[in-house]
């Protein structure tokens, strides 16, 4: 199998909670499933990326623009929110990756992960190198919420949450995820 290397913008999407309501009421949980694939698929196609994987309540996405990555996770983050809610959350990280016919690879696809672990439902949450990118458009608001060292990653991260209206911002200080909250007192005293 032939691997290629390029830049692009991971996006992951993720139902909470889908597991807990599989087990409440298969039927809501699976047109919930089937509502988030559809829409999933349409906003992805129309802003020019790769749908590479579909599981469960979950999806793993590829673009080669992270402004599209960020208004197709907003396209499809407003329309979950629209009755029958859909408690979706995402995360978008953009990042060199290993490219194959079928998915992609590499560390730009666990911070992506990483992102997604943080967001709450109706938030996409992006890394501080998508930021970057789509800092100065503006068709895109963005805030801190802090700096992190996410697990298994190298050095901390700023992760920040897309502000545009309707969408959901949480409070800083109860994110949970796959990482700590970065001090950087505590950080010196480890490091020296």
């Amino acid at each position: 199998m032939a691997f290629s290397r390029q830049l692009a913008a991971i996006m992951f999407a993720d139902i909470v909670g889908y597991t807990a309501l599989m087990e409440s009421d298969e039927s809501l949980a699976m047109s919930s499933r089937e509502r988030l694939k559809n829409k999933l698929e349409e906003v992805v196609n129309d802003h020019g990326g790769r749908l590479l994987e579909f599981h469960g309540d979950g999806a793993l996405c590829s673009f080669t623009s992270t402004l599209a990555s960020v208004k197709a996770a907003t396209a499809l983050q407003l329309e979950m929110q629209r009755p029958p809610l859909v408690p979706l959350r995402i995360g978008i990280h953009t990042g060199d990756v290993l490219v194959d016919d079928n998915s992609v690879y590499g560390d730009g696809v666990n911070i992506a992960s990483r992102m997604e672990s943080f967001a709450v439902p109706g938030s996409i949450f992006i890394s501080s190198k998508a930021y970057d990118d789509v800092k100065n458009q503006k068709e895109v608001s963005a805030i801190s919420m802090g700096r992190y060292l996410l697990k298994n990653v190298k050095g901390q991260m700023e992760i920040f949450a897309i502000s545009n209206p309707g969408l959901v911002i949480p409070n800083a200080e109860i994110l949970e995820g796959k990482a700590k909250q970065f001090d950087k007192k505590i950080f010196l005293f480890y490091h020296l």
